[in-house]
């Protein structure tokens, strides 16, 4: 077979089975991290994996087909990926003036080799206070993601679309190394087997960024976060998240 119709037969192979056993989207919180004051006029793209709870979950594991093999199992079952998911997250970060910075991102389900079918976008804005050493940088952002109403999701089928508030704390020890504490609280509207739901999402990570090697922008973050829905399922989420930019 010649290679060309083999790549052909790959992509389409690649698609049928992320078609048939993708995962609905992530909640990445939080979205924005300003760890310092940044660049005043040098935009930072940056891509990595960061983990949240498929929001979706409780309601997909009890509704519909998906009842029998998918349920829902809260603290019980912390990594299970039907309620907690790994996703590609790639950021830019637009300085408008010196504190002012827009921020829009991108992601994709972890699901090899493509990442199917749960796609998402964000956008939003943090303003920064303080010194080059020492500041705090609130932030505003809009969420909407989706894998398209497949049945079968891990974790879905699910959409959801909603805002999120960070405030970071950061630190500066030296040029090019930041540390900082950012809580995040978010509230979502889901949708899934045909039923409608709000959510609410609240946690905070540590974070530090660095330089390394190449890039001007290594970051690292870990904590923890409370996942809602509706008025009885809550359950408590791992946040790990790794990114690398200039």
């Amino acid at each position: 077979m010649p290679y060309r119709a083999r790549s052909r037969v790959v992509l389409f192979l690649a698609l049928a089975l992320g078609a048939l056993a993708g995962c609905a989207p992530t909640a990445v919180g939080p979205m924005v991290m300003r760890l310092g004051p940044g660049s005043a006029e040098q935009r930072i793209l940056q891509g990595g994996i960061r983990s949240g709870p498929r929001l979706s979950a409780p309601i997909a594991g009890t509704e519909g087909a998906n009842a029998i093999n998918d349920r829902f199992r809260g603290n019980d079952a912390s990594f299970s990926t039907q309620q907690w998911g790994l996703a590609i997250d790639a950021a830019m970060t637009w300085p408008l003036t010196e504190r002012l910075h827009l921020h829009t991102g991108i992601q994709g389900e972890l699901f090899l080799p493509l990442p199917l079918p749960g796609y998402g976008v964000y956008a939003g804005a943090s303003y920064y206070l303080g010194s080059e050493q020492l500041g705090v940088a609130p932030s505003l952002a809009l969420r909407g993601a989706t894998d398209f109403g497949i049945t079968t999701s891990r974790g879905g089928p699910g959409s959801m679309a909603g805002a999120e508030a960070t405030c970071a704390f950061s630190f500066s020890p030296e040029q090019g190394v930041s540390v900082g504490l950012v809580p995040f609280i978010a509230v979502h509207t889901l949708s899934s087997q045909g039923s409608s739901q709000g959510s609410l999402y609240y946690g905070g990570v540590v974070a530090a960024r660095f330089n390394w090697s190449w890039m001007e922008s290594m970051e690292l973050s870990g904590g923890f976060g409370r996942a809602k829905v509706g008025s009885s399922a809550s359950w408590n989420v791992p946040i790990v998240g790794v990114r690398g930019g200039r």
